[in-house]
């Protein structure tokens, strides 16, 4: 009896086992060996679960029958394309073994191509149409062939003729990919005119998507200034080769390259690239002294855009717009290899269930990837999402998020959802954690929209009643002789109202700034205590339209701004500008004091005191259809600011217009060499520190 009440116990805590784990599944994934990141809005690293995880490696034992009919180890090598088909099959351009292997989806093996009419030579690239045709990039032939399904050979595509191709051009094969009108794009190895297009029957049709010349800043000084016999003995600026191409569903080209931007481009049918301004690569610590190399590049199913860094051995994944999803990195393998790590990607590819496999052509397999929990998540909600099915990708980004709270994309999935059932102020604050300011203003535009609605009648009556009382009380005050109560109160007598004098005189300035600073040293309308007075209200002002501004047109997060930081920035800042000024003007015939130059240069910031608060509470009821209202005004605040530093200067150190030119761009130049010189002298007091410190305790011991 008691042995069955004992395993009753014991049934029963395992059932309620179950329930729990049920009712809360576990969110972690199987281990990995590499990290899985992403990049915020703000553009910060966040770490997260692994969106792929190794499933399989393909061709680490390849048999072949040979020609007495034995069956032979022979493995890849040097492997550098792979291909999938719309059946899942596999083809890999073995480079090495001069031959292209065709796998099955489950990766066995089917048969090897080898062309015996005409035997390939060393082929780097391969792609199968929508009919089972078979092209190869026959790199060492300098030609493309064109297979049946069956691998009978069907056309050759040589070097093409044309008048615009030089004798120079050298046609070696690399990449390839065919368009459904039966259009071929080939790559060809160190060519840096473009994609050679051919027709159906193989004839030269133009350079595709060419690369721009990567210009430097000197090189643009140079072609500015230089004669043209000068720039004729320079050398020749080249835009950067193309490495390899792809093309999606859709019929867009993708193409990846060296260049130092537009690393990869999503070309259309005219080859103009539609991602100009996007960006591609992340810095690791894998990377190295040579930089990013983008080696290949594939798009899935669902227009998802996977990219491969060689050189630093990272993964990275964007969506069909070209935002990063996330990124993955792993230690180089050394040694015995280790699933899921790669010493040398050089080629992806992926099938219809989404999987990756990637080429490495230093361990000579390919390595199979298939979506995580999480990655098939966050591939679902993007794909509802940019269908523009936002009902129902809810669901699937409220998952992403129980997965992990910190992938920020997730959070402007659920508020375009909110957006579009009208829930404007959800939408809003999901699109602040988002940090999106375009999907912030957009959310706010229809909130205003329907507080106007409902409160016009009542605004249209304060309007009017404020105008009509606005109009009674001007004349009043010319009947009566009133006046304001702050210039009443300015107007006292007393040492408060010297102060109070000297705080007026600032509003002076900003209608006659040449007579107004004069003033500040002949007729000492300003002293210390309104300069310190007047500077503490700047900081003020630098913290409110900081903190105060709209997220509208300050998108950065207030944990992420520091107040000590901020004014410690513009102490130093001002406090450089007033020595090295001060000391430039003795040396530049100035007269002014260190006085005059400390209180002219807080009056000078008067406009900041003036319109910082305003602003910021003008940012709080304006869209970015408004954002050229506020930045003309906020520009206007810092050039008015920048003319009265300038007329300061002007008329307290009496110098013409151009010697006050000269004078500020000294002032510049000082500032800098102050700032080295601190920065040197902590640098080595320091050291110094440290030294004595070693000192000490040898002594001690």
């Amino acid at each position: 009896m008691r042995i069955n009440r004992s395993r009753y116990r014991i049934v029963l805590a395992f059932m309620c086992l179950l329930t729990l784990a049920a009712a809360f599944p576990l969110a972690v994934e199987a281990e990995v060996p590499y990290s899985t990141f992403t990049k915020d809005s703000y553009n910060r690293t966040i770490y997260t679960q692994p969106a792929y995880a190794p499933s399989q490696v393909i061709a680490r034992d390849i048999y072949i029958v040979n020609e007495k009919g034995e069956r032979t180890y022979s493995p890849l090598k040097r492997p550098q394309d792979i291909y999938i088909d719309n059946h899942d099959d596999i083809y890999i351009s073995d480079t090495g073994n001069n031959r292209i292997v065709h796998f099955t989806p489950e990766g066995e093996l089917v048969r090897v191509l080898t062309v015996p009419d005409s035997p390939l030579n060393e082929p780097q690239g391969v792609f199968v149409a929508d009919n089972g045709d078979i092209y190869i990039a026959d790199t060492g032939n300098k030609r493309v062939v064109r297979l049946d399904k069956d691998g009978r050979l069907v056309q050759e595509y040589e070097r093409p003729e044309s008048r615009f191709i030089n004798d120079s051009f050298i046609y070696e094969p690399t990449s390839i990919v065919v368009d459904r009108r039966g259009f071929v794009y080939v790559v060809s190895n160190g060519s840096y005119q473009g994609i050679v297009q051919l027709d159906p029957d193989g004839k030269f049709y133009g350079f595709f998507g060419t690369n721009a010349t990567d210009a430097k800043f000197m090189d643009k000084i140079r072609a500015a200034f230089y004669t043209k016999e000068q720039l004729s003995r320079q050398v020749r600026l080249l835009p950067s080769t193309i490495r390899k191409i792809d093309i999606d569903r859709d019929g867009f080209i993708y193409s990846v390259s060296g260049s130092s931007s537009e690393q990869v481009k999503k070309l259309n049918i005219r080859g103009d690239n539609v991602w100009k301004n996007l960006s591609f690569g992340v810095k690791t610590p894998n990377a190295l002294p040579s930089g990013s190399v983008l080696s290949d590049l594939t798009v899935d199913r669902d227009g998802n855009l996977t990219v491969i860094d060689k050189n630093a051995n990272v993964v990275l994944q964007y969506d069909s717009a070209g935002h990063l999803l996330f990124y993955w990195l792993g230690p180089v393998s050394v040694g015995t290899p280790q699933v899921g790590i790669n010493q040398s990607p050089v080629a992806v590819s992926s099938n219809s269930k989404n999987e990756l496999f990637i080429l490495d052509d230093a361990l000579n397999l390919l390595q199979v990837f298939k979506p995580t929990e999480f990655g098939t998540a966050v591939h679902l909600a993007y794909s509802l999402t940019q269908e523009g099915k936002y009902a129902e990708s809810e669901d699937f980004w409220n998952k992403v998020v129980k997965l992990n709270a910190l992938y920020s994309p997730a959070y402007k999935g659920l508020a375009q959802a909110a957006f579009y059932k009208g829930d404007y102020k959800s939408a809003q604050q999901l699109y602040e954690l988002a940090g999106d300011s375009s999907g912030y203003s957009d959310a706010f535009w229809q909130i205003r929209l329907q507080w106007f609605q409902r409160h016009f009648p009542l605004l249209a009556n304060i309007v009017l009643i404020a105008a009509v009382a606005s109009m009674l009380w001007s004349r009043l005050k010319r009947k009566l002789h009133i006046q304001s109560g702050l210039f009443r109160m300015l107007r006292l007598k007393g040492k408060n109202a010297k102060l109070l004098r000297q705080l007026r005189h600032a509003f002076f300035i900003l209608k006659h700034p040449i007579e107004g600073f004069s003033d500040l040293r002949y007729l000492k309308r300003g002293g210390y205590g309104s300069a310190l007075i007047l500077l503490i209200s700047v900081a003020v002002m630098l913290l409110v339209k900081t903190y105060l501004t709209s997220f509208t047109f300050n998108p950065i997060p207030v944990s992420e701004e520091s107040s000590g930081s901020l004014l410690t920035v513009f102490t130093v800042t001002w406090l450089s500008w007033v020595i090295c000024n001060y000391l430039i003007s003795t040396i530049y015939q100035g007269e002014a004091r260190f006085k005059d130059v400390f209180v002219g240069s807080s009056y000078a910031l008067f406009p900041i005191v003036l319109l910082g608060l305003p602003l910021a509470l003008l940012s709080n009821v304006m869209t970015m259809s408004e954002s050229s209202i506020y930045h003309t005004f906020e520009s206007a605040m810092m050039v008015w600011s920048g003319l009265l530093f300038f007329w300061n200067i002007q008329s307290l150190q009496n110098y013409t217009v151009g010697e006050t030119i000269v004078n500020v761009l000294l002032t510049a130049f000082a500032m800098i060499i102050l700032w080295v010189l601190v920065f040197i002298f902590f640098g080595l007091s320091s050291e110094l520190l440290n030294f004595s410190y070693t000192i000490y305790q040898e002594v001690t011991m």
